[in-house]
Protein backbone atom coordinates (compact mmCIF):
# COMPACT_ATOMS: atom_id res chain seq x y z
CA UNK A 1 0.00 0.00 0.00
CA UNK A 2 1.51 3.78 -0.69
CA UNK A 3 2.38 5.92 1.89
CA UNK A 4 -0.25 8.02 3.10
CA UNK A 5 1.80 11.20 2.02
CA UNK A 6 1.82 10.42 -1.52
CA UNK A 7 -1.45 9.61 -1.25
CA UNK A 8 -2.73 13.07 0.18
CA UNK A 9 -0.86 14.83 -3.38
CA UNK A 10 -2.26 12.62 -5.97
CA UNK A 11 -2.68 14.32 -10.08
CA UNK A 12 -5.03 13.18 -12.14
CA UNK A 13 -3.53 12.28 -15.45
CA UNK A 14 -4.77 14.84 -18.10
CA UNK A 15 -6.74 16.87 -15.83
CA UNK A 16 -4.63 18.41 -13.39
CA UNK A 17 -7.34 17.47 -10.72
CA UNK A 18 -4.62 17.84 -7.70
CA UNK A 19 -5.52 18.28 -3.73
CA UNK A 20 -3.33 21.41 -4.61
CA UNK A 21 -5.91 22.92 -7.04
CA UNK A 22 -9.08 21.73 -5.75
CA UNK A 23 -10.33 24.53 -4.02
CA UNK A 24 -9.70 26.62 -7.61
CA UNK A 25 -11.82 24.04 -9.62
CA UNK A 26 -14.90 23.82 -6.51
CA UNK A 27 -15.02 27.96 -6.98
CA UNK A 28 -15.02 27.58 -10.78
CA UNK A 29 -17.71 24.63 -10.54
CA UNK A 30 -19.84 26.64 -8.10
CA UNK A 31 -19.93 29.27 -10.60
CA UNK A 32 -20.88 27.28 -13.14
CA UNK A 33 -23.89 25.87 -11.19
CA UNK A 34 -24.78 29.01 -9.41
CA UNK A 35 -25.13 31.05 -12.95
CA UNK A 36 -29.00 29.18 -13.55
CA UNK A 37 -29.90 29.44 -10.06
CA UNK A 38 -28.63 33.38 -10.00
CA UNK A 39 -30.74 33.86 -13.20
CA UNK A 40 -33.80 32.25 -11.84
CA UNK A 41 -33.84 34.61 -8.64
CA UNK A 42 -33.31 37.64 -10.55
CA UNK A 43 -36.03 36.88 -12.82
CA UNK A 44 -38.36 35.63 -10.55
CA UNK A 45 -40.16 38.61 -9.11
CA UNK A 46 -39.52 40.05 -13.10
CA UNK A 47 -41.38 37.19 -14.16
CA UNK A 48 -44.51 37.08 -11.38
CA UNK A 49 -45.18 40.87 -12.30
CA UNK A 50 -45.35 40.47 -16.16
CA UNK A 51 -46.89 37.22 -16.27
CA UNK A 52 -49.33 37.56 -13.31
CA UNK A 53 -49.14 35.28 -10.44
CA UNK A 54 -51.58 32.74 -12.08
CA UNK A 55 -49.42 32.31 -15.82
CA UNK A 56 -46.29 32.33 -13.26
CA UNK A 57 -48.08 29.80 -11.54
CA UNK A 58 -48.61 27.56 -14.70
CA UNK A 59 -44.69 28.37 -15.75
CA UNK A 60 -43.71 26.62 -12.69
CA UNK A 61 -45.65 23.72 -12.91
CA UNK A 62 -44.40 23.19 -16.28
CA UNK A 63 -40.66 23.48 -14.92
CA UNK A 64 -41.53 21.10 -12.04
CA UNK A 65 -42.78 18.43 -14.66
CA UNK A 66 -39.77 19.14 -16.13
CA UNK A 67 -37.27 18.56 -13.24
CA UNK A 68 -39.41 15.23 -12.97
CA UNK A 69 -38.96 14.06 -15.97
CA UNK A 70 -35.45 14.99 -16.04
CA UNK A 71 -34.75 12.84 -12.64
CA UNK A 72 -36.66 10.42 -14.33
CA UNK A 73 -34.54 9.40 -16.73
CA UNK A 74 -33.28 6.13 -16.05
CA UNK A 75 -30.34 7.06 -13.43
CA UNK A 76 -28.40 8.32 -17.20
CA UNK A 77 -27.98 11.95 -16.18
CA UNK A 78 -26.49 10.92 -12.75
CA UNK A 79 -24.28 8.40 -13.60
CA UNK A 80 -22.41 10.08 -16.83
CA UNK A 81 -20.37 12.64 -14.95
CA UNK A 82 -18.69 8.99 -12.67
CA UNK A 83 -17.88 7.30 -16.18
CA UNK A 84 -16.77 10.49 -18.37
CA UNK A 85 -14.29 10.46 -15.04
CA UNK A 86 -13.14 6.74 -15.56
CA UNK A 87 -12.57 7.35 -19.22
CA UNK A 88 -10.52 10.43 -18.75
CA UNK A 89 -8.71 8.57 -16.05
CA UNK A 90 -7.61 5.81 -18.57
CA UNK A 91 -7.51 8.52 -21.02
CA UNK A 92 -9.98 6.71 -23.00
CA UNK A 93 -11.17 9.05 -25.43
CA UNK A 94 -12.87 6.43 -27.43
CA UNK A 95 -15.03 5.29 -24.72
CA UNK A 96 -16.01 8.78 -23.86
CA UNK A 97 -17.51 9.20 -27.13
CA UNK A 98 -19.66 6.18 -27.60
CA UNK A 99 -20.87 7.57 -23.95
CA UNK A 100 -22.02 10.67 -25.44
CA UNK A 101 -23.56 9.72 -28.60
CA UNK A 102 -25.39 6.73 -26.90
CA UNK A 103 -26.18 9.20 -24.09
CA UNK A 104 -27.53 11.63 -26.70
CA UNK A 105 -29.24 9.02 -28.68
CA UNK A 106 -31.18 7.97 -25.46
CA UNK A 107 -32.26 11.45 -25.15
CA UNK A 108 -33.77 12.07 -27.79
CA UNK A 109 -35.56 8.78 -27.33
CA UNK A 110 -37.16 9.81 -24.17
CA UNK A 111 -38.40 13.04 -25.37
CA UNK A 112 -39.96 11.50 -28.45
CA UNK A 113 -41.98 9.51 -25.75
CA UNK A 114 -43.04 12.45 -23.62
CA UNK A 115 -43.93 13.90 -26.56
CA UNK A 116 -46.33 11.47 -27.69
CA UNK A 117 -48.00 11.15 -24.19
CA UNK A 118 -48.20 14.99 -24.49
CA UNK A 119 -50.43 15.09 -27.39
CA UNK A 120 -52.48 12.13 -25.75
CA UNK A 121 -53.15 13.32 -22.30
CA UNK A 122 -53.21 17.42 -22.63
CA UNK A 123 -56.60 17.76 -22.71
CA UNK A 124 -57.11 15.71 -19.32
CA UNK A 125 -53.74 16.69 -17.54
CA UNK A 126 -54.91 20.96 -17.86
CA UNK A 127 -58.27 19.91 -16.30
CA UNK A 128 -57.12 18.15 -13.73
CA UNK A 129 -54.09 20.27 -12.69
CA UNK A 130 -57.37 23.20 -12.20
CA UNK A 131 -55.63 25.48 -14.59
CA UNK A 132 -57.49 28.70 -14.72
CA UNK A 133 -60.14 28.64 -18.20
CA UNK A 134 -58.26 31.66 -19.88
CA UNK A 135 -54.82 29.72 -19.54
CA UNK A 136 -55.88 26.29 -20.75
CA UNK A 137 -54.10 27.10 -24.19
CA UNK A 138 -51.26 28.63 -23.01
CA UNK A 139 -50.43 25.54 -20.63
CA UNK A 140 -51.23 23.10 -23.46
CA UNK A 141 -48.57 24.75 -25.58
CA UNK A 142 -46.24 24.34 -22.97
CA UNK A 143 -47.54 21.10 -22.63
CA UNK A 144 -46.24 20.13 -25.92
CA UNK A 145 -42.93 21.73 -25.56
CA UNK A 146 -42.15 19.24 -22.59
CA UNK A 147 -41.02 16.32 -24.95
CA UNK A 148 -38.24 18.84 -26.92
CA UNK A 149 -37.45 20.79 -23.47
CA UNK A 150 -36.66 17.52 -21.99
CA UNK A 151 -34.06 16.19 -24.56
CA UNK A 152 -32.72 19.60 -24.27
CA UNK A 153 -32.04 19.61 -20.72
CA UNK A 154 -30.38 16.18 -21.00
CA UNK A 155 -27.90 17.26 -23.91
CA UNK A 156 -26.74 19.92 -21.71
CA UNK A 157 -26.16 17.77 -18.45
CA UNK A 158 -24.18 15.13 -20.77
CA UNK A 159 -21.92 18.31 -21.90
CA UNK A 160 -22.08 19.50 -18.68
CA UNK A 161 -20.82 16.06 -17.11
CA UNK A 162 -18.13 15.94 -20.04
CA UNK A 163 -16.30 18.93 -18.44
CA UNK A 164 -16.81 18.17 -15.34
CA UNK A 165 -15.13 14.59 -15.80
CA UNK A 166 -12.13 16.07 -17.01
CA UNK A 167 -11.52 19.21 -14.73
CA UNK A 168 -12.54 21.74 -17.43
CA UNK A 169 -14.13 23.85 -14.73
CA UNK A 170 -13.04 27.60 -16.19
CA UNK A 171 -14.53 26.60 -19.71
CA UNK A 172 -17.98 25.11 -18.03
CA UNK A 173 -18.34 28.43 -15.71
CA UNK A 174 -17.93 30.65 -19.32
CA UNK A 175 -20.66 28.20 -21.12
CA UNK A 176 -23.19 28.26 -18.08
CA UNK A 177 -22.62 32.17 -17.59
CA UNK A 178 -23.01 33.17 -20.79
CA UNK A 179 -25.94 30.80 -21.71
CA UNK A 180 -27.29 32.32 -18.53
CA UNK A 181 -26.81 35.72 -19.50
CA UNK A 182 -28.07 35.50 -23.10
CA UNK A 183 -31.46 34.11 -21.73
CA UNK A 184 -31.76 36.63 -19.30
CA UNK A 185 -31.43 39.68 -21.79
CA UNK A 186 -33.83 37.51 -23.62
CA UNK A 187 -36.00 37.51 -20.88
CA UNK A 188 -36.19 41.14 -20.05
CA UNK A 189 -36.50 42.43 -23.76
CA UNK A 190 -38.99 39.77 -25.21
CA UNK A 191 -41.26 38.86 -22.29
CA UNK A 192 -44.07 41.23 -21.22
CA UNK A 193 -47.64 41.31 -20.12
CA UNK A 194 -49.63 38.81 -22.11
CA UNK A 195 -49.62 35.23 -23.22
CA UNK A 196 -45.91 35.05 -23.48
CA UNK A 197 -45.36 31.45 -21.95
CA UNK A 198 -44.99 29.42 -25.63
CA UNK A 199 -42.06 32.06 -26.00
CA UNK A 200 -40.51 32.06 -22.47
CA UNK A 201 -40.19 28.03 -23.37
CA UNK A 202 -38.48 29.05 -26.56
CA UNK A 203 -35.91 30.63 -24.75
CA UNK A 204 -35.45 28.41 -21.71
CA UNK A 205 -34.57 25.68 -25.07
CA UNK A 206 -32.22 28.52 -26.77
CA UNK A 207 -30.34 28.21 -23.13
CA UNK A 208 -29.78 24.59 -23.01
CA UNK A 209 -29.13 24.46 -26.67
CA UNK A 210 -26.46 26.53 -25.89
CA UNK A 211 -25.55 24.87 -23.11
CA UNK A 212 -25.12 21.59 -25.20
CA UNK A 213 -23.25 22.92 -28.15
CA UNK A 214 -20.83 25.09 -26.59
CA UNK A 215 -20.02 22.33 -23.79
CA UNK A 216 -19.60 19.78 -26.85
CA UNK A 217 -17.46 21.97 -28.69
CA UNK A 218 -15.07 22.34 -25.86
CA UNK A 219 -15.16 19.03 -24.65
CA UNK A 220 -14.52 17.79 -28.25
CA UNK A 221 -10.73 17.49 -27.91
CA UNK A 222 -11.62 14.42 -25.02
CA UNK A 223 -13.48 12.20 -27.53
CA UNK A 224 -12.91 10.16 -29.96
CA UNK A 225 -15.67 9.04 -32.21
CA UNK A 226 -15.22 5.77 -34.33
CA UNK A 227 -17.14 3.23 -35.13
CA UNK A 228 -18.95 1.31 -33.08
CA UNK A 229 -20.84 4.82 -32.63
CA UNK A 230 -22.51 3.23 -29.71
CA UNK A 231 -21.09 1.46 -26.40
CA UNK A 232 -19.89 -1.82 -26.32
CA UNK A 233 -21.98 -4.15 -24.76
CA UNK A 234 -19.64 -4.90 -21.67
CA UNK A 235 -20.06 -0.61 -21.35
CA UNK A 236 -23.76 -1.08 -21.38
CA UNK A 237 -23.87 -3.75 -18.64
CA UNK A 238 -21.86 -2.09 -16.60
CA UNK A 239 -23.01 1.36 -17.04
CA UNK A 240 -26.97 0.38 -16.81
CA UNK A 241 -26.19 -2.08 -13.96
CA UNK A 242 -24.64 1.31 -11.90
CA UNK A 243 -27.92 3.81 -13.63
CA UNK A 244 -30.78 1.41 -12.52
CA UNK A 245 -28.91 2.20 -9.12
CA UNK A 246 -28.50 5.59 -9.30
CA UNK A 247 -32.35 5.70 -11.17
CA UNK A 248 -33.95 4.21 -7.74
CA UNK A 249 -32.09 6.82 -6.17
CA UNK A 250 -33.06 9.84 -8.51
CA UNK A 251 -36.70 8.73 -7.89
CA UNK A 252 -37.20 9.57 -4.36
CA UNK A 253 -35.86 12.62 -5.28
CA UNK A 254 -39.10 12.90 -7.39
CA UNK A 255 -41.19 11.58 -4.04
CA UNK A 256 -39.33 13.39 -2.12
CA UNK A 257 -39.48 16.75 -3.51
CA UNK A 258 -41.13 17.23 -6.85
CA UNK A 259 -44.38 15.72 -5.42
CA UNK A 260 -45.36 17.93 -3.35
CA UNK A 261 -45.73 20.64 -5.84
CA UNK A 262 -47.98 18.27 -8.03
CA UNK A 263 -49.29 17.30 -4.86
CA UNK A 264 -50.43 21.41 -4.10
CA UNK A 265 -51.22 21.26 -7.85
CA UNK A 266 -53.87 18.85 -7.58
CA UNK A 267 -55.89 20.36 -3.96
CA UNK A 268 -55.39 24.24 -4.49
CA UNK A 269 -55.61 26.45 -7.32
CA UNK A 270 -52.75 26.82 -8.98
CA UNK A 271 -51.43 29.59 -7.89
CA UNK A 272 -50.28 28.15 -5.19
CA UNK A 273 -47.67 26.11 -6.78
CA UNK A 274 -46.21 29.69 -7.40
CA UNK A 275 -46.05 29.94 -3.81
CA UNK A 276 -45.06 26.69 -3.21
CA UNK A 277 -42.08 27.29 -6.00
CA UNK A 278 -40.92 30.39 -5.00
CA UNK A 279 -39.79 29.05 -1.46
CA UNK A 280 -38.81 25.74 -2.96
CA UNK A 281 -36.45 27.62 -4.90
CA UNK A 282 -34.94 29.62 -2.60
CA UNK A 283 -34.23 26.58 -0.22
CA UNK A 284 -33.08 24.90 -2.81
CA UNK A 285 -30.61 27.56 -4.03
CA UNK A 286 -29.13 27.75 -0.42
CA UNK A 287 -28.64 23.77 0.04
CA UNK A 288 -26.95 24.11 -3.40
CA UNK A 289 -24.30 26.60 -2.53
CA UNK A 290 -22.11 23.53 -0.67
CA UNK A 291 -23.06 20.91 -3.31
CA UNK A 292 -21.19 23.12 -6.14
CA UNK A 293 -18.24 21.14 -4.18
CA UNK A 294 -19.71 18.45 -5.85
CA UNK A 295 -18.32 17.68 -9.17
CA UNK A 296 -14.55 18.38 -8.62
CA UNK A 297 -14.51 16.26 -5.35
CA UNK A 298 -16.15 13.20 -7.11
CA UNK A 299 -13.83 13.52 -10.00
CA UNK A 300 -10.97 13.70 -7.42
CA UNK A 301 -12.09 10.56 -5.59
CA UNK A 302 -12.78 8.65 -8.96
CA UNK A 303 -9.25 8.77 -9.74
CA UNK A 304 -8.18 8.02 -5.90
CA UNK A 305 -10.10 4.80 -6.21
CA UNK A 306 -8.91 3.89 -9.26
CA UNK A 307 -5.44 4.01 -8.53
CA UNK A 308 -5.62 3.58 -4.78
CA UNK A 309 -8.84 1.43 -4.17
CA UNK A 310 -11.28 1.31 -1.56
CA UNK A 311 -8.64 2.53 1.44
CA UNK A 312 -7.70 5.31 -0.46
CA UNK A 313 -11.04 6.67 -1.35
CA UNK A 314 -11.85 6.41 2.58
CA UNK A 315 -8.20 8.10 3.48
CA UNK A 316 -9.47 10.70 1.32
CA UNK A 317 -12.98 10.73 2.87
CA UNK A 318 -11.29 11.42 6.57
CA UNK A 319 -9.39 14.21 4.83
CA UNK A 320 -12.50 16.19 3.74
CA UNK A 321 -15.11 14.98 5.84
CA UNK A 322 -13.68 16.95 9.42
CA UNK A 323 -13.50 20.40 6.81
CA UNK A 324 -16.70 20.05 5.54
CA UNK A 325 -19.13 19.20 8.37
CA UNK A 326 -18.69 22.51 10.86
CA UNK A 327 -18.48 24.79 7.64
CA UNK A 328 -22.03 23.41 6.17
CA UNK A 329 -24.15 22.62 9.38
CA UNK A 330 -23.33 26.29 10.24
CA UNK A 331 -24.36 27.75 6.98
CA UNK A 332 -27.04 25.42 7.29
CA UNK A 333 -28.33 26.76 10.96
CA UNK A 334 -27.57 30.34 9.38
CA UNK A 335 -29.17 30.57 6.32
CA UNK A 336 -32.30 28.35 7.63
CA UNK A 337 -33.03 31.18 10.59
CA UNK A 338 -32.33 34.45 7.61
CA UNK A 339 -34.36 32.49 5.18
CA UNK A 340 -37.81 33.49 5.77
CA UNK A 341 -37.02 37.14 6.36
CA UNK A 342 -34.72 37.00 3.06
CA UNK A 343 -37.66 35.66 1.12
CA UNK A 344 -39.93 38.26 2.29
CA UNK A 345 -37.38 40.76 1.35
CA UNK A 346 -36.87 39.11 -2.08
CA UNK A 347 -40.93 38.94 -3.18
CA UNK A 348 -42.72 40.90 -0.19
CA UNK A 349 -44.92 40.60 2.75
CA UNK A 350 -47.41 39.19 1.11
CA UNK A 351 -45.63 35.83 0.34
CA UNK A 352 -44.46 35.19 3.75
CA UNK A 353 -45.75 31.60 3.67
CA UNK A 354 -43.20 31.30 1.09
CA UNK A 355 -40.67 31.60 3.80
CA UNK A 356 -42.09 29.89 5.68
CA UNK A 357 -41.76 26.84 3.11
CA UNK A 358 -38.02 27.62 2.35
CA UNK A 359 -37.18 27.93 6.48
CA UNK A 360 -38.65 24.21 6.98
CA UNK A 361 -37.06 22.57 4.03
CA UNK A 362 -33.78 24.25 4.27
CA UNK A 363 -33.73 22.46 8.17
CA UNK A 364 -33.71 19.52 6.20
CA UNK A 365 -31.51 19.99 3.17
CA UNK A 366 -28.98 21.29 5.56
CA UNK A 367 -29.17 18.10 7.78
CA UNK A 368 -28.49 15.81 4.56
CA UNK A 369 -25.57 18.07 3.25
CA UNK A 370 -23.29 18.03 5.98
CA UNK A 371 -24.04 14.35 6.77
CA UNK A 372 -24.52 12.97 3.20
CA UNK A 373 -22.24 15.31 0.62
CA UNK A 374 -18.67 13.60 1.23
CA UNK A 375 -20.25 10.27 1.61
CA UNK A 376 -21.99 10.84 -1.54
CA UNK A 377 -18.82 11.03 -3.23
CA UNK A 378 -17.16 8.18 -1.82
CA UNK A 379 -20.14 5.25 -2.47
CA UNK A 380 -20.63 6.99 -6.40
CA UNK A 381 -16.67 7.11 -6.51
CA UNK A 382 -16.49 3.14 -5.35
CA UNK A 383 -19.00 2.28 -7.54
CA UNK A 384 -21.96 1.80 -4.60
CA UNK A 385 -24.87 3.74 -5.93
CA UNK A 386 -27.13 1.57 -4.15
CA UNK A 387 -26.32 2.83 -0.69
CA UNK A 388 -27.59 6.21 -1.53
CA UNK A 389 -30.74 4.56 -2.78
CA UNK A 390 -30.88 2.56 -0.01
CA UNK A 391 -30.93 5.86 2.23
CA UNK A 392 -33.08 7.38 -0.28
CA UNK A 393 -35.96 5.02 0.14
CA UNK A 394 -35.74 5.02 3.74
CA UNK A 395 -35.87 9.03 3.76
CA UNK A 396 -39.43 8.51 1.08
CA UNK A 397 -41.01 6.11 3.27
CA UNK A 398 -40.77 8.42 6.19
CA UNK A 399 -42.12 10.68 4.82
CA UNK A 400 -44.77 9.21 3.17
CA UNK A 401 -45.65 7.95 6.73
CA UNK A 402 -45.60 11.52 8.10
CA UNK A 403 -47.04 13.33 4.83
CA UNK A 404 -50.93 12.76 6.18
CA UNK A 405 -50.92 13.51 9.73
CA UNK A 406 -48.59 16.47 9.33
CA UNK A 407 -50.56 18.09 6.29
CA UNK A 408 -53.88 17.63 8.39
CA UNK A 409 -52.11 19.47 11.30
CA UNK A 410 -50.20 22.05 9.58
CA UNK A 411 -51.40 22.63 6.01
CA UNK A 412 -49.20 23.17 3.12
CA UNK A 413 -46.30 23.47 5.69
CA UNK A 414 -47.29 20.05 7.00
CA UNK A 415 -46.19 18.42 3.70
CA UNK A 416 -42.87 20.16 3.26
CA UNK A 417 -42.02 19.17 7.53
CA UNK A 418 -43.04 15.92 6.34
CA UNK A 419 -40.10 15.97 3.66
CA UNK A 420 -37.45 17.63 5.71
CA UNK A 421 -38.16 15.11 8.60
CA UNK A 422 -37.57 11.92 6.28
CA UNK A 423 -34.03 13.32 4.27
CA UNK A 424 -33.19 13.61 7.87
CA UNK A 425 -34.24 10.58 8.96
CA UNK A 426 -32.44 9.11 5.82
CA UNK A 427 -29.19 10.92 6.58
CA UNK A 428 -28.38 9.38 9.39
CA UNK A 429 -29.47 5.95 8.04
CA UNK A 430 -26.91 6.58 5.23
CA UNK A 431 -23.94 7.81 7.81
CA UNK A 432 -24.97 4.17 9.52
CA UNK A 433 -24.63 2.12 6.00
CA UNK A 434 -21.19 4.07 5.03
CA UNK A 435 -19.70 3.16 8.51
CA UNK A 436 -20.32 -0.53 7.60
CA UNK A 437 -19.21 -0.58 4.06
CA UNK A 438 -15.57 1.01 4.86
CA UNK A 439 -15.18 2.26 8.52
CA UNK A 440 -16.41 6.16 7.55
CA UNK A 441 -16.50 7.75 10.71
CA UNK A 442 -17.25 10.94 11.73
CA UNK A 443 -14.89 13.29 14.10
CA UNK A 444 -16.34 15.73 17.29
CA UNK A 445 -17.49 19.11 15.94
CA UNK A 446 -14.85 21.83 16.99
CA UNK A 447 -15.29 23.52 20.68
CA UNK A 448 -15.82 26.70 19.26
CA UNK A 449 -18.83 25.41 16.67
CA UNK A 450 -21.78 26.39 19.14
CA UNK A 451 -20.59 30.35 19.77
CA UNK A 452 -19.42 30.89 16.18
CA UNK A 453 -23.31 29.64 15.28
CA UNK A 454 -25.09 31.14 17.13
CA UNK A 455 -22.74 34.53 16.67
CA UNK A 456 -23.28 34.49 13.14
CA UNK A 457 -26.72 33.30 13.38
CA UNK A 458 -27.41 36.49 15.27
CA UNK A 459 -25.79 39.00 12.83
CA UNK A 460 -27.70 37.23 9.87
CA UNK A 461 -31.04 37.50 11.92
CA UNK A 462 -31.00 41.14 13.35
CA UNK A 463 -28.87 42.31 9.87
CA UNK A 464 -32.23 40.67 7.93
CA UNK A 465 -34.64 42.24 10.49
CA UNK A 466 -33.57 45.92 9.78
CA UNK A 467 -33.31 45.23 5.94
CA UNK A 468 -37.19 44.25 6.03
CA UNK A 469 -37.55 47.36 7.79
CA UNK A 470 -36.88 49.79 5.32
CA UNK A 471 -39.79 48.21 3.22
CA UNK A 472 -38.19 47.79 -0.30
CA UNK A 473 -38.70 44.37 -2.39
CA UNK A 474 -37.06 42.75 -5.58
CA UNK A 475 -33.56 41.70 -6.04
CA UNK A 476 -31.24 44.16 -5.46
CA UNK A 477 -33.18 44.78 -1.47
CA UNK A 478 -32.16 40.95 -1.70
CA UNK A 479 -28.84 41.56 -2.47
CA UNK A 480 -28.33 43.83 0.40
CA UNK A 481 -30.34 40.90 2.65
CA UNK A 482 -27.38 38.98 1.76
CA UNK A 483 -25.10 41.31 3.39
CA UNK A 484 -25.75 40.08 6.77
CA UNK A 485 -25.51 36.56 6.55
CA UNK A 486 -22.19 36.62 4.36
CA UNK A 487 -20.70 38.86 7.41
CA UNK A 488 -22.04 35.88 10.12
CA UNK A 489 -20.85 33.04 7.58
CA UNK A 490 -17.30 35.08 7.93
CA UNK A 491 -17.30 35.71 11.73
CA UNK A 492 -18.27 31.41 12.05
CA UNK A 493 -15.15 30.81 9.55
CA UNK A 494 -12.62 32.96 11.16
CA UNK A 495 -13.51 31.61 15.11
CA UNK A 496 -13.72 27.95 12.93
CA UNK A 497 -10.57 27.93 11.20
CA UNK A 498 -8.14 27.40 14.00
CA UNK A 499 -9.64 24.49 14.81
CA UNK A 500 -10.12 22.97 11.41
CA UNK A 501 -6.41 22.41 10.18
CA UNK A 502 -5.36 19.14 8.40
CA UNK A 503 -5.60 16.29 11.10
CA UNK A 504 -4.05 12.48 10.59
CA UNK A 505 -6.98 10.36 9.07
CA UNK A 506 -7.83 7.18 11.28
CA UNK A 507 -6.58 3.87 9.79
CA UNK A 508 -9.14 2.15 7.64
CA UNK A 509 -9.08 -1.59 6.31
CA UNK A 510 -10.61 -2.50 3.53
CA UNK A 511 -13.77 -4.61 3.41
CA UNK A 512 -14.18 -7.00 1.60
Amino acid sequence: MRSRSHSTRLTVSGTGMSSRNLLPAVGLSALAQAAPLLTNLVLTPYLIRRLGLDRFGVWSLILVLLATLTVLDGGIGASLARFHARHAARGDREGAGRLVFGSLAVFVGLGAVVTCLCLALTPTLVTALDVPTRLRDEAGQLLLALGPLLTLALASNSAVALLQANARFRALAGVSGGSCLAYAVAVTALIDHGPDLPLLAVLAAGRYLLVTLGGLAIGARHLRIRRPLLPLRAERRDFGGYAARMQLSGFTVFLNGEIDALVIAALLPVRYVGIYAAGYQAATALRSLPLYAFPPILTRMTHVYARHGLVGAAREFHLLQPRWLPLVLTYGVVTMAAVGLAVQVWLGTALALSGAVAAVLLTGYSVQVALTGIRTCFVRAVGRPGLEARYSWFSTAVNLALTVPLTLLFGVVGVVLATALGIMAGSVYFVVLCRRLAGLREQRLPRRWPAATAAATAVAVLGDLLVLRLGLHGVLPLLLAGLPVLTGLALATALLLPELQPSRPPEVEEAP
